[in-house]
């Protein structure tokens, strides 16, 4: 059995989806409609690279990661990629915000949820405290990006929290002129 997962790759204007599964250790990438490809990879260069074999052909991929998560530089075939590279999960939070025109609350470091404070329908003001988390033995309250209605709430209680997780997703409040 494959096991799956769906990526969303957005670079400028294009967007491609990934699909990437294992099974007993082989690996497989599909692109958007295309056949499902096995794949050889092998992480090179102390891990600053990637060696695919795709069919009869190698490719080597330069990889860098970015502060911003999700996104990576990937230099492949002498071509220079900005990547924004999210699972399916990321990829509906990140339309949802673009399509409300709202904000997304994300985890700045690592840490356990120590309380939620708003629940989806819920209107909040920017700066308002949404979320508590634990890290490094202190309470840090994290607040609402945007003044709005909470439209998703992503996190429990008790849950941990990596740097750069979806927290809340609040749709922005509209101010309209009369």
């Amino acid at each position: 059995m494959w096991l799956k997962k769906r990526y969303l790759l957005r670079h400028g204007e294009e967007q491609f989806t990934a699909m990437v599964g294992s099974r007993a250790g082989n690996l497989a990438v599909q692109l958007d409609d295309g056949p499902l490809q096995e794949v050889d990879a092998q992480v090179v260069m102390n891990g600053r690279a990637l060696s695919l074999r795709l069919g009869n052909r190698s490719h080597l991929v330069h990889l860098t990661g970015s502060d911003e998560p999700g996104r990576l530089e990937a230099t492949a075939v002498g071509r220079f990629l900005d990547l924004l590279v999210v699972d399916e999960l990321h990829a509906m939070v990140l339309d949802t915000e673009a399509e409300a025109g709202g904000g997304v609350l994300k985890a700045e470091i690592p840490g356990v949820v120590i309380d939620v404070l708003v629940s989806v329908g819920d209107t909040v003001q920017r700066g308002d405290p949404v979320v508590v988390v634990e890290a490094m033995k202190m309470q840090n309250e994290l607040v609402a990006p945007v003044g709005g209605v909470v439209l998703e709430v992503l996190v429990e209680k008790g849950r941990s929290a990596n740097a750069g997780d979806f927290l809340v997703v609040i749709e922005a409040s509209q101010i309209r002129d009369r």
